[in-house]
């Protein structure tokens, strides 16, 4: 049913961008979130969505500037939990392989997520670059800076690139944290489990992109940890 559901709304993503190519906003939070994502949380996965977002962050995501959200990463459905709480239209930073997904590649990339070759230095350099672009632009961009997913689901080490990003872009960083989805779908598993878990999304005070890429990825390390011992 989850992939049914995708496939679905996958079509319906194309066809608003073959319609509209400069829609990707309102594609990603009319189909990416309320099309998709919310109903597959609440209908298929059978979860509770139980988010909170804290006002400063809200005000930023309503004045329509840029920034750049950072997330723990345990679960395919992260993605999901993230178009469901965003407070704002995002577009992701996503490892290349993604792109080959049939359909769901094609709609990220007409989207504008924005892909990048693991290791690969020119390729992320190009990815700084387009994402620096997005955000001056207004757009706001999610990265999980643990770069895959939690083999436990406890937070790994962070890779710099979201906060080279976020400083090349001027752009201010919020930090999110997503608790429940390991328990529905953790990495490696084939089926959705049935689990009487919520799904928990947390969203904090946005922080100025002064400073190091080291200082900045400590401060949002804290803040996803605090936000997640949050009741």
């Amino acid at each position: 049913m989850a992939i049914l559901h995708t496939t679905l709304s996958s079509v319906v993503g194309l066809a608003v961008m073959a319609v509209k190519p400069n829609s990707g906003d309102w594609m990603m939070w009319n189909v990416g979130r309320r099309f998709w994502s919310r109903p597959l949380l609440k209908w298929i996965v059978g979860a509770k969505l139980d988010v909170a977002v804290d006002p400063m962050a809200q005000a930023l995501a309503d004045a329509g500037n840029g920034a750049v959200l950072v997330a723990n990463h345990t679960s395919l459905l992260d993605i999901n939990a993230a178009f469901s709480a965003s407070p704002t239209p995002i577009v992701f930073l996503s490892k290349a392989s993604v792109r080959k997904v049939p359909l769901l590649g094609k709609l990220n990339e007409l989207a504008g997520t924005v892909f990048v070759e693991r290791g690969n230095r020119a390729s992320s350099e190009r990815a700084v670059n387009q994402l620096t672009s997005t955000l001056k632009n207004g757009r706001s961009v999610l990265v999980f800076p643990e770069g895959t997913r939690s083999s436990n689901g406890h937070m790994q080490t962070f890779k710099k690139g979201a906060f080279h990003l976020a400083k090349a872009g001027g752009a201010p960083i919020i930090p999110m944290h997503i608790h429940g989805t390991f328990d529905r779908l953790p990495p490696k598993a084939w089926f959705i489990r049935c689990t009487g878990t919520d799904i928990r999304v947390r969203i904090g005070a946005p922080f100025a992109s002064d400073g190091t890429p080291e200082e900045l990825l400590t401060k949002a390390r804290e803040n996803i940890t605090a936000l997640g011992l949050q009741d």
